[in-house]
């Protein structure tokens, strides 16, 4: 009875990381109310063995029920036959789930009390969790509990802890609701549970109404580009010209408002399905031609290739920054042409883990070996607002985002350049391979959250959802619907100053969690309800 209630606890759980799925105010009192569940189960088994049951049960439903869209992608898109695409599914979920079981697992070895301490031994050890889950093997932290949580009071925490923080103290909301839940059945109600659960989160939403950042100069007007490409079309050799250029003709649509010109197009990831030196000079003379006529930046994904003197290539997955005076020659010669280069690549689909490249050929994921960008790499600078790019599922790791919100010489080809601290951050995503399921919605979130971390507008262009206006308090200004072509118009405020986060990073987070285990480990708190399930 018991692994069944918490397969439907956790099934529960990951519908609450997305706002597509139920509505935004019942994402955070769901997951809390979920994990509790699971959180109850662990107060009260009494070996080692179970704990570690229960955990990876209830996880392992969580995970396969939030990242099921992956099925997607591999036997819609990567022509992996449906019953080993599901076993893929099912073994990452059993990975992702090692963490919340090796929690339950070190929950239990301290045989804690069902109590405040009980509650906060159980936040910590979660929260640790979570964090290194995001640093393992690159990482993965996708459905990082803190994401139900983007429009609820606890999200307040979020600039002075960052995305970790806040999942430590969202586990220890739902640990404090299993303990009281618990002390219904004795005649020693734990009020105090509930008092404290109040405080965090009446803490949190004060903490929502600080000014962390203040706009800077006036606002840009920026065209987002959603191509709706299908993912079959944008890399068949019989369409691919066509789709591509789809994503130029929605750029030179009208504006929606005839009195304000765009000054920047964004175009979403991988527009151009090749190196940007294989297309011919006349396509880039169209474009820019176009950038010209614009009188606007364009700034477009694709693939990039680049040879320097000694042979040696790079191959990034990037973005490149255009205009009207951008020679065409540039573009060849991989030479001056402001460009980005996304760093934190996706396993399988941009590079190939060692002793894995038999699995990438197998399920025919293409262009699956990028090269890795440098970790500080120049911002793109219109006039005097300061773009910080982000590519894909970089922006679910928020402490990589924090350096471009400084000033930095960063060192080039042409030698060492100096770049302004971001006011925008902006992020190009091709979630096609995900078909039209909770992944956007889920993507959308995370993007939020690094808003409110970093205190700074972001701007999302993707090519089926969610393309959107985030401001620098994480709420959705405008977006456009999933799964349709069209282009989104928006009035941006660029903000300057920093949160907390900004400047301590997940350090702050990393020492208190060490510090409560230290205090663990001397206090030792005991058990008070022994009662199995």
């Amino acid at each position: 009875m018991p692994w069944i209630i918490l397969l439907i606890a956790g099934a529960i759980h990951a519908q609450t990381f997305s706002g597509s799925v139920l509505p935004a105010s019942l994402l955070a009192p769901l997951q809390l109310l979920t994990l509790a569940v699971l959180f109850i189960f662990l107060f009260r088994s009494k070996t080692i063995k179970k704990a570690a049951l229960y955990s990876f049960i209830f996880s392992l439903a969580h995970f396969c029920s939030g990242i099921y869209w992956l099925f997607i992608s591999m036997n819609t898109y990567g022509n992996l036959a449906a019953p080993l695409a599901i076993i893929a599914v099912i073994l990452l979920s059993s990975y992702l789930s090692l963490y919340p079981m090796l929690a339950g697992i070190i929950f239990r070895l301290f045989k804690p009390s069902t109590s405040f301490w009980g509650a906060l031994l159980l936040a910590v050890l979660w929260g640790a969790g979570e964090w290194l889950r995001s640093l393992v093997m690159t990482g993965f932290p996708w459905l990082n509990i803190a994401y139900a949580h983007v429009d609820g009071p606890l999200s307040g925490w979020a600039p002075i802890w960052g995305s970790y923080g806040v999942a430590l103290l969202a586990a220890f909301c739902a640990a404090l609701i299993s303990v009281f839940l618990l002390s219904l059945a004795t005649k020693q109600r734990q009020w105090s549970s509930l008092i404290t659960l109040f405080a965090v989160v009446a803490i949190g939403q004060g903490l929502k109404t600080i000014t962390w950042s203040q706009p800077i100069h006036d606002p840009i007007t920026v065209r987002l580009v959603q191509g709706n490409i299908d993912q079959r079309d944008k890399f068949n050799p019989a369409t691919m010209l066509s789709s591509m250029q789809e994503n130029f003709e929605l750029a030179d649509l009208p504006p929606s408002d005839p009195n304000k010109k765009h000054q920047i197009v964004i175009f979403p990831e991988t527009i151009i399905p090749g190196f940007q030196h294989q297309l011919a000079p006349e396509f880039w003379q169209h474009i820019i031609a176009s950038a010209a006529n614009d009188e606007a930046s364009y700034f477009i994904g694709t693939p990039y290739f680049e040879q320097d003197f000694k042979g040696e290539r790079f191959i990034g997955n990037s973005i490149i920054a255009i205009d009207g005076s951008t020679p065409v020659e540039a573009l060849y010669q991989a030479n001056g042409v402001p460009r980005y280069d996304k760093q934190h690549l996706v396993p399988f689909g941009e590079y190939i883990p060692y002793g894995f490249r038999w699995f990438v050929e197998a399920i025919g994921i293409p262009m699956g070996d990028f090269s890795r960008g440098a970790q500080r790499q120049a911002n793109f600078q219109v006039g005097q607002h300061v773009f910080a790019p982000n590519i894909c599922y970089e922006d679910i790791f928020g402490d990589e985002l924090l350096p471009s919100l400084f000033p930095a010489d960063i060192q080039t080809a042409n030698g060492i350049v100096h770049s302004p601290g971001a006011t925008i951050l902006f992020n190009v995503s091709n979630l096609a391979w995900f078909g039209n399921s909770s992944a956007l919605g889920q993507h959308l979130q995370m993007a939020k959250m690094r808003a409110i971390e970093t205190a700074r507008p972001m701007l999302r262009a993707t090519n089926t959802g969610a393309t959107a206006h985030i401001d620098a308090k994480g709420h959705v200004i405008s977006s456009l619907p999933y799964l349709s072509a069209g282009v989104l118009d928006v009035d941006v405020q660029g903000m300057t100053g920093f949160t907390p986060y900004a400047h301590i990073k997940n350090y702050g987070f990393l020492a208190f969690v060490v510090l409560m285990q230290l205090l663990f480990v001397v206090k030792k708190p005991h058990s008070t309800l022994r009662k199995s399930p």
